[in-house]
């Protein structure tokens, strides 16, 4: 199972990650996309991560979960173009 938020404009690099890319073969349904939008801050981040996630947890039952966050989502990253602070 992978979840990823992330830009996604069609442009940015890799240009993959379109929320129709749900996963291929035996992993058909294990890949969940979601496409932020620039500028995006704190609390629309939280408002639109929990309750996917909560989703995901029921639905999956995930024994380990494990987090990889980019740098450039942060506010001021000139890559990302997201508002995001360290306390989100």
């Amino acid at each position: 199972m992978t979840v990823s938020f992330h830009k996604f404009d069609g442009h940015f690099f890799p240009q993959t990650g379109d929320v129709t890319e749900i996963g291929e073969g035996a992993g058909t349904y294990c890949s969940v996309n979601v496409p932020l939008n620039d500028g995006i801050d704190d609390k629309s981040y939280e408002q639109m991560f929990q309750p996917v996630m909560r989703e995901i947890l029921g639905t999956y039952d995930p024994k380990a979960i494990v987090m990889q966050c980019g740098a450039d989502s942060l506010a001021g990253d000139r890559l990302g173009g997201f508002n995001l602070s360290i306390a989100a």
